[in-house]
């Protein structure tokens, strides 16, 4: 292939003018046998230029990224764990999707064995920003062929590392380091090729790692070192190969990681700038080693680590690393941090990690006694001083409060920030070993009473306070001293002239929110204060810890009618307040604190509902109207804060829903970002804005949402057509809720009938589709009458759609109850609808000739109660089906009654438990766990996560869709599943009421008790039919069903007369009521089946 024109097409698709007109001749290039040859040597080719040569390298990634793939891959995923799951949930992911046309493969087997062969020496030909996306290359090929198809990937691999060119170990592991990432998380049972791969590359990798270590102090050869640490920590991070990695190999490993850490680096990293040191390779090396030092440890190398029923070579590892490491990698951590307390510069991640590997080391009696001999002098010099505010953050704090903030309440901080490490280390000493909350104290009593102490060193103790506040409230050492500690340090911090001592004492009194005041005066003063310095503190870091505080004090005190005296008046304030400082940071933490203030005192700002639902609605419009940042990350925050607003506005709107006169005025204000999000089509806020519009609408629905629910529609059709799931809580309530008004105006009825044939038509996805039919049930059930004229329609759809495959029993089994809720109300027009659209359309005509068996077949998959209600009355309407329909169902009639049976001693089994949580409705305070103390000579008792499964393995084994886990009544599973509820959980359908909820003249049992009685009456054989195939334990099963029946009818009686004041005995005798009642049930009914017999 000539190279000239395709320089030049590259060329091109750098000028934005002819970029088009170039990528389209570039996809006609790259149809041509030969084209990744020609790419391959644009790029190898140091006289092109280089423009081109970048160019021509993104787009073969782009090329191989897409095409690559063979056309006979499947879809279908080969996991057996997978496959497995989906079975027990009748989901069959083994098929491909036929409706779905495979993307033909343009790269030809010539060019594919081209690029394996030179690809690895193409990478170590090139430099960089050209060799990243080669090493890009690299990954797809790894995923796609390694190594059926790459058997030469390793052998290069190997060459590579075998040579003494230290130029190409670098380029050649960072190939193999994402080879062993791609591995990095995948089971046991399917590393077996990395297992292979590292019997013959770890040695190598170890042998030029300590030639590197002893005779190269470059930063190139740092840079390699650190290469080969990450290796060797994504290849054992989750998984310890004992094949590969026997002990004595291991310890090699940990030895080497062990002099890592020891290692002196070089001077010359003492000229560099500070903020430049994190990042050098030999500070990544000390980060590397302690990385897989740490996993060692927590995963594989402590006995009180290991889940339940490992292997011995597990559990030996585990004894070898705690007697034989844990000891030694502690004193050369202690050394690190000795130098960190010199003031020896020390990276700050390395100092993370170091306390990481410490507060693990908290946890397990044996190496907790090495921390212990230490722990005064960790708290005094390391820990405490890393609490303390720095110089930085001073800055930070006086100069951009806003990223003061930010960087306060960053959930990442957590995995690198020492500071947050020191908090979790001495978080878990003092509530997990003994005498060590004492020392703290004794410590901080000692800096707090020294006259010198400066703002900085205050700060640190507020700091420290707060961080162990949980732990001393529970403990009856301090309780009687702790108001008495709080009232004098730091309530006067409340007020003190240096703004970050203000927010310190704000965020320290956080955790002490369940203190129980003995001066009641003391608590108003705390609530008093922290008012305060949220509504009239000119410091925005003070504002935010202040209302993170009254957040923690409002979840506790909710019930306490004194706090809300103190807080109400200010209400107004607080809430503005609250609004402008989310409006300033952005930041979704302080909005969850608006939003439990509107839970709480609902009632007190119906007077600025508007006011704040208009202000928080200006502030959303104004996020989404400035140019999304570049900064991913900013850009990100922007969207998560727009959502939090639209999560306060919907809470508002659920407390204010019964006043209607606020909920006019807060619709009217609302709307507006109803229009802009549904309008301009942002589809990052559809789901929260489909979320508000369901609250809106969920008791009645107003002009104004009518309005919004044409826009709806046109949402629908033009890109929200995947959102119909939540969709469809809004049509639901426009159906049920407002009936007349959807009625009146016939467009309406036929939009939604239009949106859910949308849906089943064009396959967007099974759950979609189930909606969907979902949605119609509940129309036909909503509006009966006026939907006689959709049946063809809808048995038409459904029809269609049967003919295509269906994966889920979910969706299959909406579909059937479709057909089962027209058979119910009509049974005459049922099959009407059935015979006339056979006629019209043939092709229907065997899938509506196997409805009733397809029912009969997916009976004992209807769970929950609506569904099971649905299918018990469409089997009691076959009990008492019209002579003239009998050759309809004649190969089904032996099914009814088992199928009878099965669903309603599912309805009774449902039934009883619901009654059971009514009686049982009180729960356990939810309060913050704080961890036991462990005894010095004892591990921390852990409950691991396959534990944990196997615990519940039991439990799953009894979950399957077929609801109450029966195999079929008379069948042979003797397994008890008393102990399973999975069956007993409304399914997520369910939560759509319908009418048949909303009428309790409506009861299956009774219906089902008065279909038998009708059937005494039959002459034409169909009783005797039914009844015929029965087992005794089957007629058992009726009548344990009709003695229910009984029951069920008495209680009802019973609580009718209960709600209506009691019997009363002495009228009911004047009139001649009976005094006596018969329990004794229905006889008759049970006559039939002995008759029968």
């Amino acid at each position: 292939m000539d190279l000239a024109p395709v320089i030049e097409t590259l060329q091109a698709t750098l000028v934005p003018q002819t970029r088009k007109q170039a990528e389209e001749k570039l996809a006609q290039f790259c149809k041509t046998s030969g084209f990744i040859p020609c790419l391959i040597q644009i790029i190898l080719n140091e006289q092109c230029d280089m423009g081109a040569r970048q160019a021509g390298a993104i787009y073969l990634k782009n090329h191989v990224n897409t095409y690559w793939s063979d056309v006979n891959d499947l879809h279908a995923t080969t996991d057996l764990d997978i496959i497995a799951l989906a079975n027990a949930v009748n989901v069959d992911v083994t098929k491909t999707n036929g409706d779905k046309s495979q993307k033909p493969s343009l790269i030809s087997d010539t060019d594919k064995d081209y690029l394996r062969n030179i690809l690895i020496d193409a990478i170590l030909r090139i430099k960089d920003p050209l060799r990243c996306q080669l090493i890009t290359i690299a990954g797809t090929l790894i995923k796609c062929d390694f190594p059926s198809k790459w058997p030469q990937f390793i052998n290069q691999i190997h060459t590579c590392l075998s040579t003494d060119n230290i130029e190409t170990w670098n380029s050649i592991l960072l190939v193999f380091y994402i080879l062993v990432q791609y591995y990095e998380y995948k089971k046991v049972e399917d590393r077996g090729p990395i297992d292979d791969v590292m019997l013959v590359i770890l040695p190598i990798l170890h042998q030029r790692f300590m030639q590197l270590f002893a005779h190269n102090d470059s930063d190139q050869s740092a840079m390699i070192q650190k290469l080969i640490l990450k290796i060797f920590h994504a290849y054992t991070q989750l998984h310890l190969s004992f094949r590969v990695l026997p002990t004595q190999t291991m310890a090699s490993w940990l030895d080497t990681c062990c002099m890592v850490l020891e290692r002196r680096l070089p001077e010359r990293l003492d000229t560099l700038d500070e903020e430049d040191r994190p990042e050098n390779p030999w500070w990544k090396c000390k980060k590397w080693a302690l990385h897989i030092l740490i996993r060692t440890f927590e995963r594989h190398g402590s006995p009180a680590n290991l889940p339940k029923g490992q292997t011995h070579e597990k559990v030996e590892f585990a004894n070898f690393y705690l007697k034989g490491y844990s000891a030694k990698v502690i004193q050369l951590i202690f050394g690190i941090l000795e130098a960190y307390r010199q003031k020896i510069y020390v990276s700050p991640r390395v100092v993370q990690l170091c306390l990481n590997y410490l507060r693990e080391s908290v946890r397990h009696a044996f190496s907790w006694k090495i921390v212990q001999n230490n722990i005064v002098v960790l708290i005094q010099d390391i820990i405490y001083p890393l609490l303390c505010i720095n110089d930085d953050d001073i800055e930070l704090f006086n100069e951009e409060p806003i990223e003061f903030v930010r960087a306060r309440l960053d959930f990442l901080d957590e995995y690198i920030s020492p500071v947050s490490a020191a908090e979790l280390f001495l978080s878990d000493a003092v509530a997990k070993r003994k005498d060590v909350l004492m020392k703290t104290v004794t410590f901080l009593g000692t800096v707090i009473h020294n006259d010198t102490i400066t703002t900085k060193q205050k700060d640190g103790v507020l700091h420290m306070l707060g961080v162990i506040g949980n732990v001393l409230i529970k403990k009856k050492t301090f309780a009687n001293q702790l108001e008495h500690i709080i009232v004098q340090y730091l309530f006067p911090e409340l007020q003190s002239p240096v703004a970050y001592l203000r927010a310190r004492a704000c965020y320290a009194l956080r955790n002490f929110s369940k203190l129980e005041y003995t001066n009641t005066d003391n608590a108003s003063r705390c609530l008093t204060n922290l008012i305060n310095c949220l509504c009239n503190d000119i410091s925005l870091p003070v504002q935010v810890e202040a209302a993170m505080a009254l957040n923690l004090f409002l979840s506790d005190t909710e019930a306490n009618e004194k706090d809300k005296t103190i807080i109400v008046p200010h209400l107004q304030i607080i809430v503005m307040r609250i609004i402008e400082i989310i409006r300033k940071t952005e930041i979704d933490d302080v909005m969850i604190v608006l939003q439990k203030i509107v839970g709480l005192f609902d009632q007190d700002l119906q007077p600025i509902a508007v006011q704040m639902t208009s202000q928080l609605v200006e502030f959303f419009k104004h996020i989404i109207s400035e140019n999304t940042p570049n900064d991913e990350t900013k850009a990100e925050e922007k969207t998560v804060a727009a959502m939090g607003v639209l999560n306060t506005l919907d809470t508002i709107v659920s407390c204010m829903g019964e006043k209607s006169e606020i909920l006019v005025q807060i619709e009217q204000s609302i709307y507006e970002i109803i229009v802009l999000v549904l309008r301009d089509g942002i589809l990052d806020f559809y789901e929260e804005i489909l979320t508000l519009i369901d609250t809106l609408t969920i008791n009645t629905i107003s002009p104004i949402m009518w309005q919004v629910f044409y826009l709806i529609k046109e949402a629908f059709y033009r890109d929200a057509a995947d959102y119909f799931a939540e969709i469809m809580n809004c049509l639901h309530n426009y159906v049920v809720n407002d009936t007349p008004s959807f009625l009146s105006q016939p467009d309406r009825l036929e939009i939604v009938f239009e949106m859910c044939k949308h849906v089943i038509v064009n396959d967007l996805g099974e759950d979609s589709e189930a909606h969907a039919a979902k949605l119609i049930e509940v129309i036909i059930l909503q509006c009966q009458d006026n939907m006689i004229v959709a049946f063809p329609a809808i048995v038409q759809l459904i029809a269609k759609r049967f003919q295509r495959n269906i994966i889920t029993s979910e969706l299959r089994l909406m579909l059937i109850q479709v057909f089962i809720i027209i058979l119910w109300l009509n049974p005459d027009r049922f099959f009407q609808t059935l015979n006339a659209v056979v006629t019209n359309d043939p092709s229907t005509q065997n899938i509506i000739a196997n409805f009733f068996n397809q029912w009969m077949t997916d009976c004992h998959l209807f769970s929950g109660i609506h569904d099971r209600r649905v299918c018990a009355l469409g089997l009691c309407t076959l009990l008492r089906i019209d002579v003239n329909y009998y050759s309809a169902i004649s190969n089904i009639v032996p099914k009814i009654l088992p199928n009878c049976i099965q669903i309603y001693e599912g309805l009774m089994k449902t039934y009883q438990h619901n009654d059971d949580d009514d009686s049982d409705d009180e729960t356990d305070e939810d309060e913050d766990s704080v961890a036991s103390e462990i005894e010095d000579g004892e591990d921390e008792s852990i409950e691991h996560e396959e534990d944990f499964l196997e615990k519940l393995k039991g439990k799953a084994s009894d979950h399957e869709m077929s609801g109450d886990g029966l195999e079929g009544v008379g069948g042979d599973g003797d397994e008890d599943d008393e102990g399973s509820d999975f069956d007993i959980d409304e399914t997520d359908l369910e939560s759509y009421s319908t009418v048949l909820e909303a009428n309790e003249d409506i009861d299956e049992f009774q219906i089902f008790c008065e279909s038998l009685q009708k059937l005494q009456l039959d002459t034409t054989g169909y009783n005797q039919a039914l009844l015929q195939s029965l087992t005794p334990e089957q007629r058992t099963h009726i009548q344990n069903i009709i003695h229910y029946t009984e029951k069920r009818k008495q209680e009802k009686e019973s609580n009718k007369i209960r709600d209506a004041g009691g019997y009363n005995f002495s009228q009911s005798i004047a009139a001649g009521q009976p005094t006596n009642f018969n329990f004794a049930g229905d006889s008759s009914i049970i006559n039939i089946l002995q008759n029968q017999k």
